[in-house]
């Protein structure tokens, strides 16, 4: 048997944690951002000051550096993750933040008109977001949702980092394995399939992205 198969079924075991973390965080990310972004054009100040520092912290830091303080500071405080989940929580705060900004523009960018007619019918203000603006404002998310999904399964590959066995660690490790066992790396091809898996996943994401902002745009 070639060196093929082992390295292909050792990398569909890395694909595998890279779907499952970012299935994760994708879930956590939209349903936490929406809640925020709901919450950041509330009418509570405190509330939103709260919102808006949560945003502008996560949302403003490298990928990498909110990894590594995830794994590696929130110990000093008994707060303990393995790698894989330490990655999912990273990932999931800065998802969460980018969402939380994305809802906050799309429910903004709906007209003032409506929102002043749903008050005229005498509608409180939960009932107006959930019947009247949201429904508007989730056309206008889809795209930047869509971006913020396709950044996540590029994020992914930074739990490397933290040493989760994920597509581009699997890819990593296989390398060094080949080199140590028959003297060739053979990176030329383990690279080439990574980069085609994820062209494979991330391709459609983005042209779904820019096929809906032509299609709002009209």
């Amino acid at each position: 048997m070639g060196w093929e198969t082992p390295v292909a079924l050792y990398m569909m075991r890395g694909l595998v944690t890279t779907l499952e973390l970012t299935l994760i965080c994708s879930v956590a990310s939209l349903i936490g951002g929406t809640i925020l972004g709901v919450a950041f054009i509330g009418e509570a100040p405190a509330l939103v000051a709260v919102v808006r520092l949560y945003v502008e912290i996560w949302r403003g830091l490298p990928l990498i550096v909110i990894l590594f303080f995830v794994f590696f500071a929130l110990p000093v405080f008994d707060v303990k993750f393995s790698a894989f989940w330490a990655a999912a929580v990273g990932l999931s705060l800065w998802g969460s933040a980018v969402t939380a900004e994305n809802v906050r523009g799309a429910v903004q960018s709906i007209p003032k008109a409506q929102r002043e007619g749903a008050r005229a019918l005498g509608l409180s203000w939960p009932a107006m977001m959930w019947l009247v603006v949201l429904p508007q404002a989730v056309r206008r998310l889809l795209p930047p949702t869509l971006n913020m999904l396709t950044s996540l399964i590029h994020g992914t590959s930074l739990s490397a980092q933290l040493g989760v066995l994920e597509l581009l660690e699997s890819g990593r490790r296989s390398i060094q394995r080949l080199l140590l066992d028959v003297g060739n790396s053979h990176s030329l091809e383990i690279f080439g399939a990574i980069l085609l898996i994820y062209f494979v996943i991330c391709y459609p994401l983005t042209s779904l992205s820019r096929s809906l902002e032509r299609r709002l745009s009209v």
